[in-house]
């Protein structure tokens, strides 16, 4: 009987010690930390995205309605290093009316990836585009680096919010496998409705964006503006 008993102990403590290997291998990788995923923002010298875009100006003055349909390139150019000291690359944005058109540049701007942000200069303002890692809800302050003196400071209490991740999509006859959705601003009211909101491929870059900016008053005439880029070529 005590060779079954000293087996069966045996047989005890072996299932008491697997057990706890496997409760502290889960509490292993439950804290591992997130991959890193920069592929929603590529940054090579030669890759270009081609936007269709409109936009629609509202006049409260006169009541008069202003709509724009054009074009926008967005080219990656050199690299260099930036006042920061990290590598950078510029942006050659050039604009058209259409595709029989010829290219006109327009703006100089710029773009970096850091260890945990992908960020672009916009009209010497510099905006937080993307905050890794990836993961729904996340939030940060993507107009931090907005001075607080600056025409636009009230920017800089935007917080951005990731309300999609590595969902697919198509716009404009493209599809892709894995998007992300950074609401940058959403606010609706009896006076105003201010939407900002940009959309990520992986291995392409921003495919959509949507700048809307209406006062809204009960009994006024809108007054602002509203933007939509759709992505319409890229390589």
């Amino acid at each position: 009987m005590k060779p079954l008993l000293q087996y069966l102990k045996a047989i005890s403590i072996l299932v008491f010690a697997l057990s706890i290997i496997f409760i502290a291998s889960c509490k292993k990788d439950s804290t591992q930390p997130l991959t890193i995923d920069q592929s929603y923002f590529p940054l090579q010298t030669g890759k270009y995205i081609i936007y269709d875009v409109d936009s629609v100006g509202y006049n409260s003055f006169d009541n008069s309605t202003k709509t724009s349909i054009y074009q926008i390139m967005e080219l990656v150019d050199t690299p260099y290093i930036d006042n920061a000291g990290n590598q950078a690359f510029k942006i050659i944005r050039s604009r058209r009316t259409d595709e029989n058109s010829a290219w006109v540049a327009t703006d100089v701007w710029s773009a970096n990836l850091t260890d945990h942000t992908a960020e672009k200069v916009e009209e010497n303002l510099r905006f937080i585009k993307l905050d890794f890692p990836v993961q729904l809800n996340r939030q940060w302050y993507g107009n931090a680096y907005i001075e607080t003196d600056s025409p636009v400071e009230y920017l800089n209490s935007w917080v951005y919010e990731y309300t999609s991740v590595y969902q697919p999509l198509s716009i404009n006859g493209h599809s892709f496998d894995s998007t992300l959705t950074v609401s940058q601003h959403d606010e609706e009211n009896l006076i105003e409705k201010s939407i900002y909101t940009e959309k990520y491929a992986k291995n392409v870059g921003l495919i959509y964006k949507l700048e809307e900016q209406l006062n809204t008053q009960p009994g006024a005439s809108p007054d602002g503006f509203i933007i939509t880029m759709n992505v319409r070529e890229y390589n």
